[in-house]
């Protein structure tokens, strides 16, 4: 039997991350098209775009499928961060995933959508399973790490309908970097504490 926390100290946030990206797909298209990723508008010093590249959506299907995500990634991996640390964990995949595209894959000029959030927290949680000793732990992190280093090098594996032009292969690609790097480092300093906290 799963064990989900229910209390507001885990659903809160995933609650108000879905509502964050509806409410910015609502945006009038004139400010929305202000927060989308454009490689020429950073470069100019539209730096922000960074961050919200990944929360702008322009279709309801595209929307929809994740949020959704926003939920199968809680039921995974809700216990590791509760409340606000789960949204810095969002704010640093975002960037992680929008950064490793702009210094590393200068062929994309233009980007939308949360999946390099998601492929982040996937990455992120699985690690947290492994440090914790939590079953199946490893067989996530290689399959999600094997996933994307394969389409990152080789093309994007289809899925369904989905074909290469639908698929962010560089967002997922660094989202799964950034996750990794911002689990490590929270593992890191938990066991830089634990003397301090014993003693």
């Amino acid at each position: 039997m799963l064990n989900i926390p229910l209390n507001r100290t885990y659903t809160l946030a995933p609650i108000l991350v879905s509502v964050l990206l509806l409410a910015v797909f609502l945006l009038p298209e004139d400010l929305l098209f202000q927060l989308t990723y454009e490689r020429p508008h950073i470069q100019a010093g539209q730096w922000w775009r960074l961050l919200t590249g990944q929360f702008v959506h322009l279709s309801w299907g595209h929307l929809a499928i994740n949020i959704a995500g926003i939920w199968v990634m809680y039921l995974l991996y809700a216990e590791h961060a509760a409340g606000w640390r789960y949204m810095g964990v969002v704010a640093l995949l975002a960037l992680a995933s929008n950064l490793g595209m702009y210094w590393f894959a200068a062929n994309i000029t233009y980007y939308v959508g949360f999946s390099g959030v998601l492929y982040g927290l996937f990455a992120w949680g699985a690690l947290r399973d492994v440090q914790q000793r939590i079953k199946f732990g490893w067989l996530l992190l290689v399959g999600i790490v094997v996933k994307v280093t394969w389409e990152y090098g080789y093309g994007p594996v289809s899925i369904g309908p989905a074909t290469a032009d639908d698929l962010a292969v560089a967002a997922h690609f660094y989202g799964v970097v950034g996750g990794l790097l911002v689990a490590a480092f929270t593992i890191l300093l938990a066991r830089l504490r634990l003397p301090k906290t014993q003693g």
